[in-house]
């Protein structure tokens, strides 16, 4: 086999393994997965997709308004992968594709995560179960990237959430984040460090902000715990293409400059 052949094969072997990671991928998401810094990775990523749907490793699909196509295994796919890395891969055909923006925006930002050096867990290994962290009484992340100072619990804002799930966030950092002395435990001796909201719209991004907000004022969250929230935009298209990502902490870069001595 040639080394163009091999390293065909080795690349074609990585899409179906991220697939089976993220659920479905659009072609560009595979661009940035698989080739980060070619010059021509777009269409690298549609060779290589192309000729893994004519071999029906994969399918394509659209997502329900229409606006987007998107990638998933095929049953041949998940048993290649089963038969080559040993994964209990699954095939997608039956996927749910609703909400395709909010799972772009999770996808996008945990792509972004992996391109700094993190490793992560995406919303789709956590949904199903292969995700040794992600779900903390009862709720479910949107993803985690671990660090070395802990693990990071991302949740996903694609719409207003009315008061009751706003709270619910905010209730979640205050259980345990930002306090050295009163860590949230999870599997494995690990533990939660930081909370990262992403929105794709500033509109839910500063509802959710206004809450921790109210909460600092009323005394039940506390400094630390704000400092615990870290802030990012990721505006998402309806053909899943994200703009440009813009990060901040809540407290250190929004609020600490506006709280009074």
């Amino acid at each position: 086999m040639t080394d163009k052949r091999i390293t065909g094969e080795r690349n074609a072997l990585a899409i179906l393994h991220f697939l089976h990671r993220f659920g479905w991928l659009t072609s560009r998401m595979v661009s940035s997965l698989c080739w980060p810094n070619a010059a021509q990775a777009d269409s690298m990523s549609r060779r290589t997709l192309k000729r893994l749907l004519d071999e029906q490793f994969v399918l394509r699909r659209r997502v329900p308004d229409g606006a987007a196509e998107v990638y998933t295994l095929s049953a041949a796919g998940a048993k290649r992968l089963r038969d080559v890395l040993g994964i209990e891969a699954q095939s997608g055909k039956t996927l749910k594709l609703a909400n395709a923006i909010h799972r772009a925006c999770s996808n996008w930002y945990l792509i972004h995560k992996l391109a700094e050096g993190f490793e992560v867990w995406t919303e789709h290994e956590i949904q199903t179960g292969r995700a040794p962290w992600g779900i903390v009484d009862g709720k479910a992340a949107d993803g985690v990237v671990e660090t070395d100072c802990g693990l990071v619990w991302v949740e996903v804002e694609n719409a207003w959430k009315n008061r009751a799930r706003r709270e619910a966030i905010v209730q979640h950092v205050e259980r345990g984040l930002g306090d050295p002395e009163q860590l949230m435990p999870l599997a494995g001796g690990r533990h939660l460090f930081r909370v990262a909201v992403v929105a794709t719209n500033k509109e839910a991004l500063r509802s959710i902000v206004q809450t921790f907000v109210e909460s600092h004022r009323k005394g039940y969250s506390r400094d630390h715990h704000l400092s615990a929230v870290e802030l990012a935009l990721l505006p998402v298209t309806p053909g899943l293409a994200p703009a440009a990502l813009s990060e901040m902490n809540l407290w250190y870069d929004l609020l600490l400059d506006d709280t009074p001595e």
